[in-house]
């Protein structure tokens, strides 16, 4: 399986994975099962709940859907500007375009079934990062000095674009995640020399400290149902609460993970190593390798 990455990861644990040119899906028992041949494929995700997959892909990057088990048809893009994937919801996808500048992002909920769309932020700026809340309610929107929270819903215009924090030009808090009751943001905190995982709550002014003291280089993400956060440091992957940042148990993989993924079941983590793939149980800390 080499120059495999792990792109997603379903609700029954199937692995989205590419190698080279092909997309496959990898089972339980680590079956593969070719899917389509794309060229450039830079990300992929599933629909939530649905065997449908979207795929970014091409330059200008653009957006096409793959029903599986049928064929690959354009969803979004244009050879004038780029279309890039930032996020999935039920029935929808999230993306950003720079239709008017190559550095003047828009970014657009779109509805897959019926292709209606809402421009939930339209104020320009390289937009590096966005997370929609599960309430779809708010969108956190990292640019490259500052955070912003979008208000989908505000009580009056000047609510609409919120300052979240100021940001410096390199390190700052990435990873962005919403906890389930999507009123309290989870992000990275990168510094010269260390690391931490910290929380925001809609309506507040400072960030809480949740994990301290880790190293520069982790990644860390919370889980789809917020009870916990993976904190990945090069081939060791802990668990904590993510309520508190308690310490629950920690496993050595076989090699770096290069990225990651929680399932949408939030039981278990896939994990993108240098020409391999694994699944590590959230509970039990177990890692179980992926082949095809």
């Amino acid at each position: 399986m080499s120059g495999m990455r792990v792109l997603d990861v379903d609700e029954r644990e199937r692995l989205l994975i590419a190698v080279g040119q092909d997309l496959a899906e990898v089972d339980a028992k680590g079956t593969r099962r070719d899917l389509v041949r794309v060229p450039d494929v830079t990300a992929a995700r599933y629909l939530p709940s649905e065997r449908k997959i979207v795929i970014q892909h091409g330059t200008p990057a653009r957006l096409s859907l793959l029903r599986i088990g049928g064929r690959l048809t354009p969803l979004l893009g244009s050879p004038d500007h780029a279309t890039e994937l930032l996020d999935v919801l039920p029935g929808r996808v999230v993306y950003r375009a720079n239709r008017r500048h190559r550095l003047l992002f828009t970014v657009v909920i779109r509805n897959v079934l019926v292709g209606e769309e809402q421009a939930v932020y339209d104020r320009g700026g390289s937009v590096l990062e966005a997370a929609v809340s599960p309430n779809s309610r708010y969108i956190a929107i990292r640019l490259p000095r500052k955070l912003i929270l979008v208000d989908t819903m505000p009580e009056t215009e000047d609510d609409h674009v919120r300052l979240i924090s100021a940001e410096p030009a390199t390190l700052g808090r990435r990873n962005l995640r919403w906890l389930p009751d999507s009123t309290r943001l989870v992000a990275t905190e990168y510094g010269e020399s260390e690391a931490k995982v910290v929380r925001w709550a809609v309506g507040s002014d400072s960030w809480t400290p949740v994990v301290a003291s880790l190293s520069p280089g982790v990644e860390a993400l919370v889980a789809p149902d917020g009870r916990r956060m993976a904190v990945v440091d090069g081939a060791r992957i802990a668990f904590h609460q993510a309520e508190n940042g308690h310490f629950l148990r920690a496993a050595e993989l076989p090699a770096e993970v290069d990225d990651f993924r929680w399932s949408p079941n939030s039981r278990s983590v896939a994990v993108s190593m240098t020409g391999a793939a694994a699944l590590v149980a959230a509970d039990r800390a177990t890692v179980s390798l992926r082949s095809s």
